[in-house]
């Protein structure tokens, strides 16, 4: 049985292999060796090894609860014609698949809206449940517990306890899970969030619990990493900036002088522009280009277009006149042709927490935009569409 490795490749020629299958063992008829050709039309993609006419890429899916297929997608180029993307058993353009990508992103958002909401409305649950009193003050979010209200001179007031990861093994003796928190207010003080840090229960403002949120933020982009770490590690491969040893190329500089430039494992760069004679050292990079995200805006009257969204890349110019040029770096392109400074670690992380706290503003707006379309249509009738607005 042979393994072989399926690429997707960005806007740079970037090649970022992430699915593995197996092909079928060779037959008597067909040698190993030919099995263990890479496809001679489509390397970068194609898992068919062989002679073959027609191309298939790597079969992405996306699996119900039921077990059942939801969504496929995978590139496919038959003999005679050109590669298009399956998706769903319809064959779709690039552009298509880039309205459609949008599409089941906005669809991602709402199913975690929906599950938001179900949240909320397990706890509004908590809170109806029959053998539960209502709180004597008639304070929304408390359990009316007797106990937290004996005292007359001191009435607690505490919401439906929250927790992660209840029996979970890493919960370890904590059963009723990690991570606790609910509302809380004494008497009629301002409200607050109670929430187990270090086995106590301090109690925090709004602004803690922003602080918290971002806390929070960060440490779970420290988790998804190190999840990311661990999966290479048991597909028993090395990350794609640990890779081996660059490539090494020479090239003549404008000024005739030959030049040999070792690239960092990372860099995907062609470089066969750079071989032109014409390039000065200050102007050689080595790049790696993340995926590419697009929205819909405009400068001033100008028509509505998809434009570069939050794209990054991971950049060094070891010979650049600036010093922050000099050393590894990552640029982000927060708009079309508007480019972050070049970021050290601790500036991206920060510029990546300042994006997820804007992400959250966003999240927090849309049902504010659905309670006020609600209540626009019920004072009109009618509601106008945003294009003709």
């Amino acid at each position: 049985m042979s393994i072989t490795a399926a690429a997707t490749t960005d806007r740079n020629g970037t090649k970022d292999f992430t699915t593995v299958t197996s092909s079928p063992p060779p037959t008597d008829a067909e040698p190993e060796h030919s099995v263990l050709q890479l496809c001679a039309v489509h390397p970068g993609w194609c898992t068919q090894t062989g002679d073959h006419d027609d191309h298939f890429g790597a079969l992405h899916t996306v699996m119900g609860n039921d077990g059942q297929e939801l969504l496929n997608t995978h590139l496919i180029d038959l003999s005679g014609s050109k590669p298009v993307i399956g998706l769903g058993g319809t064959d779709t353009t690039a552009a298509e698949a880039r309205v459609k990508a949008k599409e089941l992103r906005r669809f991602a958002d709402e199913l975690e809206i929906l599950a938001d909401k179900v949240d909320v409305s397990t706890s509004q649950d908590q809170l109806r449940d029959p053998k539960m009193t209502a709180c004597p003050d008639g304070v929304s979010f408390c359990d009316g517990s007797p106990r937290d209200h004996e005292d007359p001179r001191e009435h607690f007031h505490h919401g439906p306890i929250m927790a992660m990861g209840a029996q979970r093994p890493y919960a370890s003796q904590h059963t009723d899970g990690i991570m606790t928190f609910h509302l809380s207010q004494v008497n009629d003080e301002t409200p607050g969030l109670d929430f187990v840090a270090g086995g106590d229960w301090p109690t925090l403002s709004l602004g803690e619990v922003d602080e918290l949120v971002n806390d929070m933020s960060a440490h779970l982009a420290k988790l998804r990493a190190a999840r990311t770490q661990l999966a290479d590690l048991v597909a028993g491969r090395t990350s794609e900036t640990a890779a081996g040893p660059g490539r090494t190329w020479t090239y003549d500089d404008i000024y005739g002088v030959r030049q040999t430039i070792t690239c960092p494992s990372w860099c995907t760069t062609d470089h066969t522009e750079d071989m032109d004679g014409t390039r000065h050292p200050v102007d050689v990079r080595h790049q790696m280009y993340g995926a590419e995200a697009y929205a819909e805006y405009t400068e001033g009257c100008e028509d509505y277009k998809p434009w570069p969204l939050l794209c990054a890349q991971l950049d060094v110019g070891p010979d650049s006149t600036v010093s922050a040029y000099r050393v590894p770096h990552v640029l982000v392109e927060v708009a079309a042709d508007m480019y972050t400074r070049p970021m050290n670690p601790e500036q991206l992380a920060e510029f990546i927490e300042t994006v997820a706290g804007q992400l959250e503003e966003l999240r927090t707006m849309h049902p504010r935009l659905a309670a006020a379309r609600a209540e626009w249509a019920a004072r009109t009738d009618t509601i106008p569409s945003a294009e003709t607005a």
